[in-house]
């Protein structure tokens, strides 16, 4: 794959096998990295403050693979695999979104470095049987130039929209004459082929690390049934090539090779396969929904019974401090005509109640404007 960044001017284009992206100006900075060699291309685009800081940034990644887009965030940055994202946060949900012309997937993130912090979107849509990543950044608080910088991309690969198992299989097998894909578990798919039939999609996967004489081919085989089948719910959604052979109901055939060629053994999944996948699904998300729908129900109970234990607190509390209040001795300054007979009958108390609580009160006599304490023992008499 030839990747080349020209100068025109001032401006800079990067042009590699699969698209070509150009800046307007020399303030930015293009980039090629062989990471995704050599299944994909992947240019960095950059632009710098005064002080030499990152001022906002994008990187473009092409993975040759269908994908579908929404997972694909999901998995990578979401899921923080990707090495952007690791200390990323603030992760919205996924939103559609469009760039450079294509219809797209977005989720936005935040993520802090060198005492800045940046505002971030990931968008993935497809191309042909290929997969972008796009990252962008940008400074918070300053402008950015960047989606439009992103937004001149232009793909040089096959853009035809691959919804059919055939369509799929033509543009796969493209890929793989060039090059194995790795489909994980250091695996690689070295073949693909829809029987003239088409009722039929046979996967060629390479198994590094052993060899056909090594193999108990029983075992090995059912090993591999049994990974299938964990890991089905996900990949029939994830790889877009398994789920158009998953809607249209093809007889799905792994042809496992050792590295020499050799084949070592033959795992079919067969049509009404993708239905018990499909039906153990539904009944692993209904019993989720189940799960969360008690969490909730629980949590509420909880909440109310917390909320009623604080009224009660707060009913008890309340009694509580009237009672105190209530016990309290009342401070009682006498009014013109006052006399301890009248004072004792408005509070309802007894003359000797009230002489107990003031000793100060000599022979009954109380003088106007003197201060005296009322005892508490039944409601005032009005």
């Amino acid at each position: 794959m030839m990747a080349v960044v020209a100068m025109t001017g001032f401006a800079a284009t990067v042009e590699n096998e699969f698209f070509t992206i150009s800046t307007p100006d020399d303030s930015w900075f293009l980039s090629n990295d062989d990471a995704l060699r050599p299944y994909g291309a992947r240019v960095d685009v950059t632009r710098l403050d005064a002080k030499g800081a990152t001022l906002e940034l994008a990187r473009i990644d092409y993975i040759e693979g269908a994908f579908d887009p929404s997972l694909y965030l999901q998995k990578q940055v979401v899921g923080k695999k990707d090495l952007f994202c690791h200390a990323a946060s603030d992760f919205t949900d996924v939103y559609p979104s469009v760039i450079a012309g294509f219809v797209a997937q977005g989720v936005g993130f935040k993520k802090t470095s060198n005492n800045y912090t940046y505002n971030c979107e990931a968008l993935a849509f497809n191309a042909g049987y290929g997969t972008f990543l796009v990252i962008m950044a940008h400074r918070e608080g300053d402008p950015s130039l960047i989606s439009r910088i992103v937004g001149s991309m232009k793909c040089k690969t096959d853009v035809t929209p691959l919804h059919t198992t055939s369509l799929m299989v033509q543009a796969a097998q493209k890929v793989v004459a060039r090059h194995h894909l790795p489909i994980g578990n250091n695996e690689h798919l070295s073949g693909v082929e829809l029987a003239p039939d088409t009722t039929t999609l046979t996967l060629k996967v390479t198994v590094p690390y052993i060899t056909k004489e090594s193999v108990n081919v029983p075992a090995f085989v059912m090993t591999k049934r049994d990974a299938w089948f964990r890991q089905a719910p996900e990949a029939l959604k994830f790889n877009l090539l398994l789920a158009a052979a998953a809607r249209e109901r093809k007889l799905l055939r792994y042809l496992y090779v050792d590295t020499k060629g050799n084949e070592i053994g033959t795992l079919l999944i067969y049509p009404e396969e993708y239905e018990q996948v499909e039906q153990l699904e539904a009944e692993r998300i209904a019993r989720e929904e189940a799960a969360r729908l008690a969490k909730e129900e629980a949590e509420r109970a909880a909440k109310e019974t917390a909320e009623l234990a604080a009224k009660e607190a707060a009913k008890r509390e309340a009694e509580e401090a009237a009672r105190i209040e209530a016990s309290k001795p009342i401070i009682y300054e006498v009014k013109r005509g006052d006399s301890l007979n009248k004072i004792a009958k408005q509070f309802g108390v007894s003359i000797q109640d009230i002489k107990n609580a003031n000793p100060s009160i000599k022979n009954d006599k109380i003088q106007l404007g003197q201060k005296i304490t009322i005892p508490r023992k039944t409601s005032p008499i009005d």
